[in-house]
């Protein structure tokens, strides 16, 4: 029970801390804030996932010392999985829907999401198990088109470069 509670506590804060760091999913990018939010927004869209709101959380940061502007939590999900599996399992409902932190870190942008198959040690239905997993591939892959942009620019900056 208590763990759940603890996953419950860093899922729906959306705070990431080094003890939580093995249960993340990460990638950076030396593209702008902006430009590494759009490019989360459009892959989640691309991945057939519907943003459901984006939420600034730089006012409860302060609070802790920590400033900035640039940190948002973006909310998706399928809405039709989304209903069945809230329907199905009501038990899940905590969790979602799904969330990716992006924050500016220096001259970096950082996008963190939980990763999906931890949420395995809780739930025993195998319908469930299937689920975190393909949702953790999909979180992969949008991690992927974030690094992605990071490769992009090194690659034409050497090339200007020659």
């Amino acid at each position: 029970m208590k763990k759940i509670i603890l996953i419950c506590l860093l899922v729906m804060a959306g705070a990431v801390t080094t003890a939580f760091a093995e249960n993340l999913l990460m990638a950076r990018s030396n593209r702008s804030f902006e430009v590494t939010l759009e490019v989360a927004k459009d892959s989640i869209a691309a991945h057939g996932y519907t943003v459901s709101h984006i939420q600034r959380c730089d006012g409860g940061l302060e609070g802790f010392g920590y400033v900035t502007d640039k940190y948002r939590v973006i909310f998706f999900g399928k809405p039709d999985e989304v209903r069945s599996l809230s329907e199905k399992y009501p038990h899940i409902i905590p969790f979602l829907p799904l969330k990716i932190a992006v924050y500016a870190e220096e001259d970096e942008t950082l996008a963190a999401m939980f990763n999906p198959e931890e949420f395995s040690a809780l739930f025993t239905e195998e319908e469930l198990r299937t689920q975190f997993s393909r949702w953790k591939s999909d979180f992969v892959s949008i991690l992927d088109d974030i690094r992605k942009q990071q490769l992009v620019i090194g690659s034409a900056q050497q090339k200007s470069m020659n």
